[in-house]
C-alpha cells in the first residue's frame, strides 16, 4: 500500500539537520606553524598521530582526529601564518568542509568550538590574529573560542600572556561590537615536558584543565552550533531556490515577448507551475497536500487578471518609459513569475522550518499579503532599472535585470 501523504515536509530530514550535533562536538584547532598544535593533539590522544599524518585527511589543509580517550573530535588545520592566499585557502576549505557536512548530515564536518593555539614563548596576540579567528568561521557566529597558550613553561609568562590576551580581546570586541569574538577562556598548557639533559624541568600541565573546560562548554557549544546549522541549511536551500526562480523568471520574460494573452497564457502557467514544484522539492516538501495548496494558491493569486493589469498599468506609468508592447508583456510575465517564486519560497521555508502551522494557515490570505509586500518593492526596482536605461530597454536587458534581482538577494 502506498504511503499516505501527510501534508508535512520530510520531517526526518529536517530533524537530522536540527539534531546534527547530538553526539561528540568538534573542536577546530587553529594556529601558526610551530605553535605546538600537533604536539597538543598527540598528547591528548597519547599517540604520535598528528606528526605522522595518521587520521582522516580531508584536504591538504584539514585533518580530523578522534579517539575513545577523549569525548570530542579535533579538526586540525595547517598553520595559517599571515599570508593572504594561505589564509583564504584554509577558509575556503573549511567552508566547503562544513557545508558538505550539513548537506550530507555528517557529524564530523561541523564546528562547535575553536581552540586557537599561540606559542606562549612569543608573547604575541594582536588584532590581526583575532580578526583571522573571526573571519575563518564567518558563518559560525558566536562559536565559543578558547585561546590556548602552548609551551607555557614560565609562570611569569603565563600571567603576562593571560593579561595580554584578555586586553586584546576586550579591545577587539569594543571595536567590533556587532561581530564580537566569543572568547570563553584562556588556558596555558605544556603538552610535552621541557627537558634539559634528560631531566624534566617543566612537566606536562594544563591538559586536564583544557579537556575539562571543553566538556563544561559542550552544551553551550551544541546550542550555538544547532542554531547556526539550521541557518546554513535554510541558506543553502534558499540559494538553490533562487537559481530556480531566476531561470523561470527569465524563461517567462522570454515567452512574454511573444504576442499572446498575458499573464494567464498556458505556457506561462506551465513555467510557473514547474518552478513552484521544483522549489517545494528543494525544501523537501514534495508532492503532498501542503505543497499543492501553496502551489495552487500562489498561481491563483499571482496569475489573476487584476495583478497582471495593475502591473502593466504601473509599468506604463514609469516616467519616460518608451518600449514596445512586447517588452512590456515580457516585463509583466517576468515580474509576476519572479514574485510568485519569492512568495512560494517564503511559504515553503515557513513550512520546512516548522514556523507555519499546517492545519490553521489561511494560505490565500498569507500569499496575498506576501504578494502585496513583494510587488511594490519589485516595481520600485523596475522603475530604477528603467531610469538607468533612460526608459528604453530590450528583453535582453530585462532578463539581466531579473537575474540582478536574485543576485542582489544572495
Amino acid at each position: 500500500m502506498a504511503a499516505k501523504k501527510t501534508g508535512k515536509p520530510d520531517k526526518t530530514r529536517y530533524q537530522q539537520i536540527i539534531d546534527l550535533n547530538d553526539e561528540k562536538i568538534n573542536v577546530l584547532i587553529l594556529g601558526t606553524s610551530g605553535c605546538g598544535k600537533s604536539t597538543l593533539i598527540n598528547a591528548l590522544l597519547e599517540s604520535e598521530v598528528a606528526q605522522t599524518g595518521v587520521g582522516s585527511a580531508v584536504t591538504d589543509t584539514i585533518s580530523v582526529y578522534e579517539d575513545e580517550k577523549i569525548p570530542f573530535r579535533m579538526i586540525d588545520t595547517v598553520g595559517y601564518e599571515y599570508g593572504f592566499l594561505r589564509q583564504n585557502k584554509i577558509k575556503s576549505d573549511l567552508a566547503k568542509f562544513c557545508v558538505e557536512g550539513i548537506k550530507k548530515t555528517e557529524l564530523d564536518k561541523l564546528i562547535h568550538m575553536i581552540w586557537f593555539c599561540i606559542d606562549g614563548t612569543t608573547k604575541r596576540i594582536d588584532q590581526k590574529t583575532l580578526e583571522y579567528i573571526r573571519s575563518v568561521t564567518n558563518d559560525w557566529k558566536d562559536v565559543p573560542v578558547i585561546i590556548v597558550f602552548t609551551k607555557s613553561y614560565s609562570e611569569l609568562d603565563v600571567s603576562e600572556n593571560i593579561e595580554m590576551a584578555s586586553e586584546a580581546v576586550r579591545t577587539y570586541n569594543r571595536r567590533h561590537s556587532r561581530r564580537p569574538l566569543n572568547v570563553v577562556d584562556i588556558i596555558p598548557v605544556v603538552a610535552k615536558e621541557y627537558l634539559i639533559n634528560d631531566t624534566t624541568i617543566v612537566p606536562r600541565r594544563g591538559l586536564d584543565t583544557l579537556v575539562t573546560r571543553t566538556n563544561e562548554l559542550t552544551p553551550e557549544a551544541k546550542r550555538v552550533a544547532n542554531s547556526t546549522i539550521k541557518e546554513i541549511d535554510i541558506k543553502l536551500k534558499g540559494g538553490a531556490a533562487n537559481s530556480i526562480v531566476a531561470a523561470a523568471a527569465v524563461a517567462a520574460a522570454t515567452v512574454g515577448a511573444i504576442p499572446i494573452p498575458m499573464p494567464d497564457a498556458p505556457v506561462l502557467v506551465a513555467i510557473q507551475t514547474g518552478m513552484l514544484k521544483a522549489i517545494s522539492k528543494t525544501y523537501g516538501i514534495g508532492d503532498d497536500s501542503t505543497a499543492n495548496k501553496i502551489i495552487d494558491t500562489t498561481l491563483k493569486v499571482g496569475a489573476t487578471t487584476a495583478i497582471g493589469k495593475s502591473l502593466l498599468t504601473a509599468l506604463k506609468a514609469i516616467p519616460g518609459l518608451n518600449v514596445a508592447a512586447a517588452v512590456l508583456n515580457a516585463a509583466v510575465a517576468g515580474i509576476v513569475t519572479f514574485a510568485a517564486g519569492e512568495v512560494s519560497k517564503t511559504m515553503f521555508e515557513r513550512v520546512y522550518s516548522g514556523e507555519a502551522e499546517r492545519t490553521s494557515v489561511d494560505y490565500e490570505k498569507e500569499i496575498m499579503e506576501l504578494y502585496n509586500r513583494y510587488l511594490p518593492a519589485i516595481m520600485k526596482k523596475a522603475e530604477e532599472f528603467s531610469n538607468s536605461h533612460d526608459g528604453k530597454f530590450t528583453v535582453s536587458d530585462l532578463t539581466k535585470f531579473i537575474i540582478s534581482l536574485i543576485s542582489n538577494k544572495k
